[in-house]
């Protein structure tokens, strides 16, 4: 395999990571001793679900940027050399946009009241911020896979322009 096939590989592996990671439990009530936990998108798996009780999906965000940055690689595989300024660009926006995806999970971690939102009202408890941290041990690699993403986007649109 050519090396530059091989990132946009690798970029779409990257991507699917991230999705991934935005689907495991970013906080849990377990340690209020209660079975609820939401993933990245707002989502939960319990009967809470039904009710529409659940924070602020921030995960979509990471979600929109990894398709970019799918995108971007599946365009960077066109052997076309009509794609090559296509692909350019497609690439350079994925890294500025999977750049600015890894935010997303630095900003929970940070401000966890931005990806609750309204939750503690929803649930009573003001103080859930500190029962229910967001899971730095989902949220860490998140920004790493994305800031992954962001360099193999850049990198790939620099390989085109060869």
């Amino acid at each position: 395999m050519q090396p530059s096939r091989l990132f946009p590989f690798a970029t779409i592996v990257a991507a699917v990571t991230a999705i991934a990671l935005t689907a495991l439990p970013w906080t849990t009530l377990k340690s209020l001793g209660l079975d609820l936990s939401w993933n990245g998108l707002g989502m939960s798996d319990s009967e809470v679900a039904d009710l529409g009780v659940g924070p602020d999906g921030r995960g979509w965000l990471v979600v929109a940027a990894s398709v970019v940055a799918i995108l971007a690689a599946l365009i960077s595989l066109m052997p076309a050399p009509s794609a090559r300024p296509l692909s350019r660009l497609a690439n350079a926006i994925a890294a500025v946009v999977s750049a600015l995806g890894a935010v997303v999970p630095v900003a929970v971690m940070i401000w966890p009241g931005w990806y609750f939102g309204d939750l503690p009202e929803q649930l009573g408890a003001p103080d859930l911020a500190e029962f229910a941290a967001p899971s730095k041990a989902i949220l860490i690699p998140l920004t790493l896979v994305m800031l992954l993403t962001a360099a193999l986007c850049a990198y790939s649109s620099r390989l085109r322009t060869e």
